[in-house]
């Protein structure tokens, strides 16, 4: 929403036909309980469709067992626990036993990975390269990425985090039709835009980068 010398200028960035039918769904319904009933029946058909008939490839989708189910569902997934493990490093009372999971969610991973430190704190695409923008980036600083119709996600584009970070995006070169990076013109337009980062990453569709050698090369010249 922008406003502009007392107007108010509104920007709709979700399909307006799919708005419409939900809010003709829910004018229809009489009570909180039809309102109710009518998100139900839409998960229910979710359920159906994506979890019965569908093959699903996306990775962070990979089927989960019984018991991780109904662990999403469990009463310790409602509760708050800001800060760090330990009664005189959390904000809040009543967390010895969320303590004590945290600390097995650790211990855990520790053994998992063979490593002396672990943090079983997930983080998300965006906060995650939000992080790491902040980190080896400044405002105004020029970055390449991939574009979204070729795969890549938004976290690297200027709707995501490295446009929060105020970074000039320069578009990975990409051929649409072998659906691969083009290295040659990588190659050419690198050196004359020096950025800063190249993110490689392609979550959208698949569309892995290779040519590892000649990637590090141009860098590398560009360092």
């Amino acid at each position: 929403m922008l406003e502009v010398e007392g107007t108010t200028n509104q920007v709709e960035v979700h399909e307006q036909a799919i708005l419409s039918h939900a809010k003709a769904v829910i004018d229809a319904c009489r009570s909180p309980e039809e309102m109710q009933e009518a998100v139900l029946a839409a998960v229910n058909r979710n359920e159906e469709w994506r979890g019965k008939r569908c093959l699903n490839l996306l990775a962070p989708e990979a089927l989960t067992s019984p018991t991780v189910r109904g662990l999403l569902s469990a009463e310790v997934g409602t509760r708050a626990a800001e800060g760090h493990i330990g009664p005189i490093n959390r904000w809040f009372a009543g967390t010895q036993h969320i303590d004590e999971i945290e600390a097995l969610c650790i211990e855990l991973l520790k053994k998992a990975f063979r490593s002396r430190y672990a943090d079983h704190r997930l983080v998300a695409s965006m906060i995650g390269n939000l992080a790491v923008y902040t980190a080896l980036t400044e405002p105004g600083d020029i970055i390449m990425s991939l574009t979204q119709p070729f795969g890549g996600h938004s976290s690297n584009r200027v709707d995501g985090p490295a446009g929060v970070r105020g970074l000039k995006i320069v578009d990975i070169p990409f051929d649409p039709v072998e659906l691969v990076v083009d290295i040659d013109l990588f190659r050419k337009v690198a050196p004359l835009v020096r950025p800063k980062v190249v993110a490689l990453g392609a979550s959208i569709r698949r569309s892995t980068p290779t040519g590892f050698d000649s990637w590090r090369s141009v860098s590398r010249s560009i360092a």
